[in-house]
């Protein structure tokens, strides 16, 4: 990676992790209603603990500008997932890490990687395709992450991209 690199979340992250998690609170495709600077270190003590998580971090300044979730599934593959400070967007280097975690995953065997994203969520889709990921579903109602004020369901459209170690 060139302007950015990838590791493993340390305590010391919180506050730009906060950033960028704040900035999701009423986000429409990834959404953290109700995040405080307090709740918010559930959220880094969570990736702290993981493996499954890594901090994307500017090399000029160290600075952690979003994460890259790499979670494993059967039938060796992973489900990938991102986010990126806003202020850091649209800069390459969602497309930067996202291509090095898919390259670390097919050096170490792994035969499948997808994922999920709202087909609404046009620069989330451009970015899975301009890695070299494929659509391979679109499935009507199949998710939901939230409920109305009556306890029903807000049920959300999801595309499924994936890419094969082959």
């Amino acid at each position: 990676m060139n302007n950015s690199g990838l590791r493993m979340f340390e305590n010391s992250d919180y506050d730009d992790l906060f950033e960028y998690l704040v900035q999701l609170e009423n986000d429409e495709f990834e959404g953290y209603p109700g995040i405080t600077y307090e709740n918010g270190k559930e959220h880094l003590s969570y990736r702290v603990q993981s493996d499954e998580f890594y901090a994307i971090e500017l090399k000029e300044n160290c600075k952690v500008i979003g994460n890259i979730y790499c979670g494993k599934r059967d039938f060796e593959s992973r489900e990938v997932g991102y986010i990126i400070n806003k202020n850091y967007q649209c800069h390459g280097y969602a497309s930067e890490a996202l291509s090095a975690v898919i390259r670390k995953c097919f050096n170490n065997g792994i035969h499948r990687i997808y994922a999920e994203c709202d087909p609404r969520n046009i620069c989330s889709w451009k970015l899975l395709e301009k890695v070299g990921m494929e659509r391979e579903a679109f499935f009507h109602k199949n998710i939901y992450f939230y409920k109305d004020e009556n306890g029903n369901p807000i049920w959300k459209d999801t595309y499924v991209y994936a890419t094969l170690n082959e």
